[in-house]
């Protein structure tokens, strides 16, 4: 497995798993209503470019599959988080999270902080996150649950 920075070409893949994965994997921690509303369709392009512009991008791939992506940036949050429906447990998120640790300690940033999900929860917690603060986020007028989760390195 390579952890790399992502190339546009990624995008229509990253776009998919996103949504698979919060079909396939959040669903069972979440509402249909909820899922619905936090991955309603396939993103396109032009979604995920912009998001893309304002943060750092990283890819695990495998012989050309991408297995999980995430989204940092400079001030130590970490946005999305997302590792593929068929790949969960099996490295792919812990390679991730000590690449972006990586970045960001060349950076001196040493406070690392997420909103997280139900379903991601134990995962941050096993890297060594502890939470701050249950949220609500609002996705199309539907409430989340989420953690607000830190970590100092």
């Amino acid at each position: 497995m390579e952890i790399r920075t992502h190339k546009s070409t990624d995008i229509p893949e990253i776009s998919r798993l996103f949504f698979n994965t919060i079909r396939r994997i959040n669903s069972r921690d979440y509402t249909p209503a909820q899922v619905q509303a936090w991955a309603p369709t396939i993103y396109n392009n032009d979604y995920w470019s912009q998001r893309f512009v304002k943060r750092q991008v990283l890819v695990a791939e495998d012989r050309s599959k991408i297995l999980g992506f995430a989204e940092y940036e400079p001030t130590g949050h970490i946005d999305c988080f997302y590792v593929h429906h068929e790949h969960q447990h099996r490295g792919v998120g812990k390679g991730l999270m000590q690449q972006i640790e990586m970045e960001l300690q060349k950076l001196n940033v040493h406070r690392l902080y997420a909103e997280v999900s139900v379903s991601a929860r134990a995962f941050f917690e096993g890297r060594g996150y502890t939470v701050v603060e249950e949220r609500n986020a609002e996705y199309q007028d539907v409430s989340l649950k989420l953690y607000l989760m830190e970590k100092y390195i």
